[in-house]
Formats: C-alpha cells, structure tokens, sequence
C-alpha cells in the first residue's frame, strides 16, 4: 500500500527536478521507474519514504510507476505556486473575453478550507486541463499567467491554485511566527480556538434562512407573484434604474420592465451589472438568475425558447441584507442577442418590497481569521517543486495598512524557507478601487488605506529576488473584483519571464529618490525608460513641514518629474488615493507605481 499527497496524481506536471514523497510500510524498499529512470528508495521507520525524479527535458505524457502505484499522463513543465484572495480566486467566466483551450496548462485548484488547531498533512484536489468543461472554474489570473509564458515557450505550465476569498496576510501565517512576531493576532488565533465554529456556522445560516424565510412572507403578503409576466402594475411608479431616493433602510425592492423582440431570440445574454446584496432576475415569470453577495456580477445565458417574438417582460428582485437595496452605477446592464441589444439602464416601473430589520451576522464566516487557510491550504504543500510564486493579496488589510510591510516579510520568509531559500515572489500590487470623490480625508485626499497599502507593498521590493506587479489601472472604482484579469496575468508572467530573459521589460516605473533646489522638485526613476503620460498631466501632492497639503500638476523633463513649488515641501506623493488618477507610464505601457517619498534638500 502506497499513499501519496493528492497532488501527485493522474494528469500533474512536474518540474525538471522535482521531488516525490509518500508514506508506505516502515523500511520498505521501493522501485520508482520516470522516463526510463529507475529510482530505488528505502522508507523510513516511520514508512516515509522521498526521491527526486531528475528530467533534462520538458515534455510528455509520461508514467510515474512507483512499485505498484501507476500515475499516467504526466508532463515534465514549469510549476508555479499561485495564492492570494478572492482576485485570485475570480474565475474566468466573469472576465468577459474570448479565451481558448489550452490543454498543457494543467490547474490543481487546492479545495478551501480552515484548520486553526495544526497544519493539515494533505489537501483536497485533482489535476485538470484549462479545457473542457472545467475551463470556466479555472482562475482567471493564472489562467492568464500561463497564456503568456507558453506564448514566449511552448512548454507545459502547471499551476497549483490555493486563493481563498477575504483572506488577510495573517491567514497566511503559522502560529509560531503569529507567536514570536505578531502576538495580537496569536491572541486572535486563540479565541477563535474557543470557538465552537460549527455550531456558529450553523446558526449563523439557520438565522439567515430565518431571515429571508420572514422577507419572503412579507413579500408574499404584499402581493406576491410580483414576477408574473401577467402581473397587473399599473399603480407601480416610473423610475430611473438607479434612483434609490425611497428604497427601506433594508429589506427588497422590485423593478419590471417590458421588452420587444422581433425575429431569432436564441442565445441572449444578460448582464445586469452588481448589486448589493443579492438579485434575483426573472424573465416571463421564469427564475433565470440569483446572485447573492455585494461582489459578484449578475450575468447569465438565457434558456433556449424563454424569450419570445414581441412582447418579453424582465423582473429584478433586489434584497438589501445589511444596508439599503442598492444597483451599482458603471456597470453594463443590457440584454443582447447575436446581432441586436437592448440597453436595460434607462426607466423602469418600480414598487418597494418587503422592510426588514438588519440580517443577522454573519458569524459563521472565518476566513479572516489568524493561521486558519495557511494550515489547511499552504503547509500540506510545502516541499513541492516549483519555480515560483506568484500573489494577489492585501484588500483585506487595508484597514490596517502599516503592518502589512513586516507581515508580508515573515510571509515570504516562511515561503522560501518550505519551497527553496532563492525562489522568485512575484506580487500584484492592489489595483484602484472605490469612489474617488467620497471619504475625503483631514488631508483633503479621498480615501487613502488603499493607498497606503500600495506603498507597503511597494516597500516589500526590499525583500531580494521578488517583484511587483502595478496593476493601478486594472482597477474599477465600483468593482473589488474588476474584470481586467488579463493585464494583471500578463504582468506578472512578464516578471516570471524575466528571469530567463533579462532583456524582457517587465518593471514600471519606480521612484528612487526625490529633491527640492531652486523652487523645484524633482522625483527620478528608474525603469522610467521614455517617460510620458497617458490623456493628461499627472497630479502629484506635496505635503509641507506644517502638514499642509497642496495638489499640483507635473511636468516630464528628461524621465524625471518636475514641479514647481515654493515653500517648505518634505514629502511628495502621487496616485495617493483609493481610486486615484495616474496617467504616467514608460514606453513599455507599464504605469508608474503610486508612490510617497521624502525630499532631499
């Protein structure tokens, strides 16, 4: 009897020199056979047994036979770690892009999950082909990350996902590092273990069906039926899509709109933008879509036959759990067939819903929690072999943006000592996001965690042999999960090819240092390589020894900024804001990192 962990199974791709570990009968001896390479082993007292297969090439399908244990369809290919949250995570049916099979980018997506007491040994998953039927579950940023390096080599790519949605860097962390390093998130760490995560789990769902139980009677009671296509609405206002004047403090609203086709209705898609908190569509009396969450976009194919020639009614339910029911501007909302659309963003007839108290809490939630995702979705994998890792990570400790520079630290320090002492980190620096004109701040700056975050992260490039992705214009102020995963991949494979190919432009550009002489600033670069800027002149703020505050316009002189200022300047800042405006790149269409740095005199 041989038991190996889950990734090593039918389909996988491993790395040139990739180890192999298992557990057996104590002190047994085993053959192993790779490509003609025969490998004998011993195991252990314990039955652990471990051998490095050894390729010159890449290539495959190969067999791993290791004594009566037979894995087909192996390819010998470039691996890569690839972690973070719920960016990471987004899949790539969201993304709204013509994409194509690639059957040599193999995925094992690491099953979610939360263990706050020890590491696990092993986790959930199975190899599967960027193809197929699985295709729409693969993440989008990996899945694109493996694009572009088979565009540059035509070898297999395997990628080993384990993002987890609203995880914090602490997530991330073991508990002697949380002990010795972060003790306030240890203590965390130990209330959650008191914690019977169960049974709050359970009641946190059973209150919230007892929640929407409560809404849908008194919908019921107030009508009912409200998404019948032969519903008498005469009495309902007209209204804009987004006026919210009057919607209840919580609880569900209710928008109609009629429709006319004329000819072929097959194939209609959907998009109803974002919601907060879930919507639910219905189109001729027929449920065609829910959506819970503030997060995910409602959008959805239509069934075959539902639509109908001339007149076509379209029913939205949207439910405010926590706050009032809201539709999200910016977003696309329209019906379209092959040849024709309907824009769906214009009046609708309208009529409040059910009022409601707030939904319970949500106390079965426990990913942002200390320790949990690292124990049951990084620690089993440590060991593999694999060439780097790339990540998507830090919306959520933008509410504590200083600690995350020493966090991320520890973090790449534990990475590198599971997975080998020089292995290359790549990460996503946030991308903008939020209202740029609301959460103004004592600096009169709109919104600036996000910011803050963003120069942490930049202040990581201290640590060697990593590298950062900007992805400051990927972003939408009114999306968490903006549906640009493409450029964010793409980046990050140009930095993972890099290190082969040294002439590859992969850096935006990076402020070095900045001075004030004769009434003018100047911020110098590097990787800056033909500065120049993108619709408009960039803002930058400068901030005085008194703490004022003054937003001014640069100026490009020989791949420096200048800026004109008389005074007492001792900081300088630019792209400072959640959803800031940053029209600098270099000549490679990298945008320049947001960035806050002290002058020189």
């Amino acid at each position: 009897m041989i038991t190996l962990p889950s990734f090593f199974s039918t389909g996988m791709v491993l790395a040139k020199h990739a180890k192999i570990w298992g557990v057996t009968t104590p002190e047994r001896n085993l053959i192993a056979i790779f490509k003609n390479q025969k490998y004998e082993i011993t195991a252990d007292h314990k039955g652990r047994f471990e051998f490095t297969i050894v390729s010159q090439e890449y290539g495959g399908p190969y067999t791993l036979t290791i004594a009566d244990k037979i894995i087909r369809d192996v390819y010998v290919g470039r691996v890569w770690l690839c972690g973070g949250q719920s960016n990471m995570e987004e899949k790539i049916n969201r993304v709204k892009l013509s994409v194509v099979d690639e059957p040599m980018i193999r995925v094992f997506q690491v099953e979610k999950g939360l263990d706050f007491n020890a590491p696990a040994k092993d986790v959930a998953g199975k190899w599967q082909s960027a193809c197929g039927e699985f295709f729409n579950k693969i993440y989008a940023v990996p899945y694109f990350f493996a694009q572009k390096l088979r565009e540059h080599s035509d070898v297999p790519i395997g990628l080993i996902c384990n993002p987890a949605g609203g995880t914090p860097i602490e997530g991330w962390l073991p508990e002697k590092t949380l002990l010795e390093k972060f003790p306030h998130y240890h203590k965390d760490l130990l209330k959650i273990r008191e914690t019977d995560m169960q049974k709050a789990a359970d009641d946190a769902e059973n209150n919230k069906q007892t929640w929407l139980t409560k809404l849908n009677e008194k919908d019921a009671g107030l009508g009912g039926g409200w998404f019948s296509i032969n519903l008498d609405d005469s009495d309902w206002q007209t209204r804009a899509l987004f006026d919210h004047s009057d919607f209840p403090e919580c609880g569900s609203v209710w928008f109609r709109k009629d429709f006319y086709l004329k000819g072929k209705t097959a194939a209609t898609v959907l998009n109803f933008g974002r919601l907060e908190d879930s919507v639910t569509v219905y189109v001729n009396g027929v449920e065609v879509t829910h959506v819970d969450g503030m997060y995910p976009s409602c959008t959805c194919i239509l069934p075959q036959g539902l639509l109908m020639e001339g007149k076509n009614t379209i029913t939205i339910r949207v439910v405010g759990e926590k706050k009032r029911p809201t539709i999200v501007p910016g977003k696309e909302y329209c019906l379209q067939g092959s040849d024709w659309k309907i824009d769906l963003n214009t009046s609708w007839k309208y009529r409040s819903g059910a009022k409601m108290p707030l939904a319970p809490n949500e106390s079965g939630w426990f990913y942002g929690n200390p320790c949990g995702v690292y124990n049951y979705m990084l620690a089993p994998l440590f060991g593999l072999s694999i060439e780097g890792l790339i990540w998507y990570q830090g919306e959520s400790n933008t509410k504590k943006p200083s600690e995350y520079e020493p966090m991320f630290t520890e973090f790449v320090k534990i990475i590198r000592k599971k997975f080998g002492k020089n292995l290359p980190v790549i990460f996503t620096q946030l991308a903008n996001y939020g209202d740029p004109n609301s959460g103004l701040t004592l600096e009169n700056v709109p919104g600036k965690n996000w910011a803050e975050l963003r120069e942490q992260q930049r202040q990581c490039l201290k640590i060697p042999n990593t590298a950062m992705a900007v992805t400051i214009d990927c972003g939408e102020y009114n999306d968490l999960h903006p549906y640009d995963k493409k450029t964010v991949g793409e980046r990050l494979a140009l930095h993972a090819l890099k290190i082969d190919d040294e002439s590859i432009a992969a850096d935006s550009p990076m402020p070095t240092h900045a001075e004030y002489k004769n009434d003018i600033i100047t911020v110098y670069f590097k990787n800056a390589n033909s500065l120049w800027c993108k619709n408009y002149h960039p803002q930058v703020d400068v901030i005085t020894e008194n703490g004022h505050l003054h937003r001014l316009y640069a100026t490009i002189k020989n791949d420096t900024l200048e800026i004109l200022f008389r005074g007492k300047p001792i900081k300088i800042r630019y792209g400072w804001a959640d959803c800031p405006t940053v029209p600098l790149y270099n000549a490679y269409s990298l945008p320049a990192s947001p960035f806050e740095i002290l002058l020189t005199t």
